[in-house]
């Protein structure tokens, strides 16, 4: 007899529920309970930062006015905007039960909901940069980790997104950059509004089957429940939201760009250096868009502009040479860029 994956719905929950509910399952997995599936929908919009991101990437004092409580979760990713139209999943195993290399590891847990968003009418596929997509267009975010013994992935159905909402909770001081940021957000992240409880029957089957588990109803343990109640207090500390303490070696040196991901390869970057200022889109290794400023440049400004679009980043520099001491500052402050850091 196959194993049970406990299929727990937690319906509608507060913010900070909708974090601590699937944070404790991973405890009590990894304690020994049996794997289980859940799914809950925010009751009200929230922002959430990824376990490394700085507490700076947001925007505090505009999510304070707007009444969007900030959490931090345990596993990775970017900081991202959570409301009800998002029906969130959490896939929970015991470690020994998934592959130990990440790629192996989220390729088992991500393609079951590909096939789940196939059944209700989705033509969704799994590109080589693990991110579910539709074309070009990632229709679901996912985070992944291990809390303890188990692993955990998270991920999304959006049935609509407030595109404008999510770029406006991220502390972004270019205006330039906002813009780009919104525009290649409305370009590459799309909604998929399907029957969520067709979705989620579907996610249920679809899992079992690609597990070799026996989907069954399930609730909390009393681990779990317990987790909760710590969790509950954990997550509503400052010193849990200000985040973890990065090694003074680890602070580059230098000038460092503001950057936001919007999938994979798809970015924008804020940079200074000099004087001179720099607003870029990169798309797929190229620049898509820029905004330029150097008080030197004069008349220049949109000629170098041009000659930047769809240009590979790599050639940046060798492109602004040719625009003497201001395009070397401009080259410089593209430099302090960091695309590995994705």
């Amino acid at each position: 007899m196959a194993e049970p994956l406990r299929v727990i719905d937690f319906g509608c929950s507060q913010p900070l529920r909708s974090q601590t509910l699937w944070h404790a399952i991973g405890y009590g997995v990894s304690a020994g309970a049996a794997g289980a599936l859940s799914f809950t929908r925010p009751a009200a919009p929230y922002v959430c930062l990824g376990y490394h991101r700085g507490i700076d990437e947001v925007d505090h004092d505009y999510c304070q006015a707007n009444g969007l409580p900030v959490l931090r979760r345990m596993v990775g990713g970017g900081s991202v905007y959570l409301d009800a139209d998002q029906l969130f999943f959490q896939i929970c195993l015991p470690a020994r039960a998934v592959p130990a290399a990440r790629y192996h590891a989220l390729r088992m847990l991500l393609e079951p909901a590909v096939t789940a968003f196939r059944v209700v009418g989705v033509p969704a596929a799994l590109d080589d940069d693990l991110e579910i997509c539709v074309g070009d267009r990632k229709i679901c975010g996912h985070g992944a980790g291990q809390i303890e013994d188990a692993v955990v992935v998270c991920g999304n159905l959006i049935e609509r997104f407030d595109h404008k909402r999510a770029a406006r909770v991220l502390a972004l001081p270019d205006p330039a950059q906002r813009d780009q940021t919104l525009a290649l957000m409305r370009r590459f992240v799309a909604a998929t509004p399907v029957d969520p409880a067709a979705f989620q029957a579907a996610m249920i089957s679809a899992y079992a089957a690609a597990l070799g588990l026996s989907a069954v109803p399930g609730k909390l343990t009393g681990t779990e429940r317990s987790a909760v109640a710590d969790l509950d207090e954990k997550f509503s500390s400052d010193s849990w939201l200000v985040g973890p303490a990065h090694p003074v070696a680890a602070v580059r040196a230098g000038p460092r760009a503001r950057q936001v991901k919007v999938r994979a390869g798809v970015w924008t970057l804020a940079a200074a250096y000099d004087g001179a200022q720099v607003a870029a889109s990169v798309v797929r290794g190229t620049v898509d868009r820029v905004r330029l400023r150097d008080g030197e440049l004069n008349g220049s400004i949109h000629q170098a502009e041009r000659a930047l679009i769809g240009i590979p980043l790599h050639s940046v520099a060798q492109v602004l040479a040719g625009f003497g001491d201001p395009g070397r500052r401009l080259a410089a402050a593209f430099a302090s860029a960091d695309p590995g850091s994705f």
